[in-house]
């Protein structure tokens, strides 16, 4: 429960702040995840180092989470330009379905009737509550891409639960525990060093002015690092799934915490909650 917990937490966090420094300061977002990755993987490093030292085994696998993710942010930062956003942040939800159809054909899970509806009550949810500020055209052109992102973004969520969860692993610690905190590192360091090459070069095309001050830097720097390693142990400790639970949980959170509730909002809220409650629940 820590883990998602954390997960939750920073991701709220992490949101409300990018937010507000972005109508005060400028900052390259590539940069940013740049440095927020390479630091991931320096943390990870010096973690599996003081439990044991030992030489790593490449996982080729990795790659093709880099470059789904690669194809998934290109596409975030490009669809927003042809479509109107609120729209955009509607349509993407159908992510989480995906998940759920992956999960069942790669990982072989199996869901009982009523989670499968408690996941379609929360997805709902998460476009009603969306849907409160949303007008505009709908081109066919951004819908495709809007399906193929979400459709890579859900594959890449089930291949890295995929790849984290192998359970022939050598054996580096007696404690259970210990074994699979290594393991859960030291994949996420391999994944994190496939990543940076390609937010390299991100950064490098997309130079942007920086005027951020280094304390808020950091601030968001150690609150993007917390992120993203609590959302990668979710994978490893619980599954794909809970991690899309996380991310409705964190939309409605945010919209509680903006104050604004019109009756699209509420109704989007009712549903998140009875849809996460009957999925834990069972």
């Amino acid at each position: 429960m820590l883990s998602i917990a954390v997960a939750i937490i920073s991701s709220v966090f992490c949101h409300l702040f990018i937010r507000h420094l972005s109508l005060i300061y400028l900052f390259n977002s590539s940069f940013y995840l740049l440095v927020v990755e390479t630091c991931k993987l320096l943390a990870c490093l010096a973690c599996i180092n003081c439990i044991k030292r030992r030489h790593l085994k490449i996982r080729w696998g990795f790659m093709i989470n880099s470059l789904l993710y690669a194809l998934v942010n290109s596409l975030t930062f490009y669809i927003p330009n042809i479509i109107e956003p609120a729209i955009y942040a509607v349509l993407i939800q159908h992510k989480m379905l995906w998940v759920v159809m992956f999960s069942a054909l790669i990982l072989k899970r199996n869901f009982q009737s009523i989670q499968l509806v408690s996941l379609f009550s929360v997805c709902w949810g998460c476009m009603l509550v969306k849907m409160s500020d949303s007008n505009g055209d709908i081109s066919p052109t951004a819908v495709l891409m809007i399906m193929t992102q979400g459709i890579c973004s859900s594959l890449s969520s089930i291949w890295i639960e995929k790849m984290m969860k192998k359970k022939e692993r050598p054996t580096v610690s007696e404690n259970k525990s210990t074994q699979k905190l290594y393991w859960f590192l030291a994949d996420s360091m391999q994944m994190y060093m496939f990543g940076i090459p390609i937010y390299a070069v991100s950064a490098y095309i997309n130079p942007q002015k920086i005027n951020l001050p280094f304390p808020l830097a950091l601030t968001l720097v150690v609150s993007g690092c917390l992120q993203g390693l609590s959302l990668g142990a979710v994978f490893v400790y619980y599954s794909s799934v809970t991690r899309s639970v996380i991310s409705a949980v964190v939309i409605i959170m945010l919209a509680v915490i903006h104050g604004v509730f019109s009756t699209q909002i509420v109704l989007g809220v009712s549903f998140v909650i009875i849809g996460v409650v009957g999925y834990v629940v069972v």
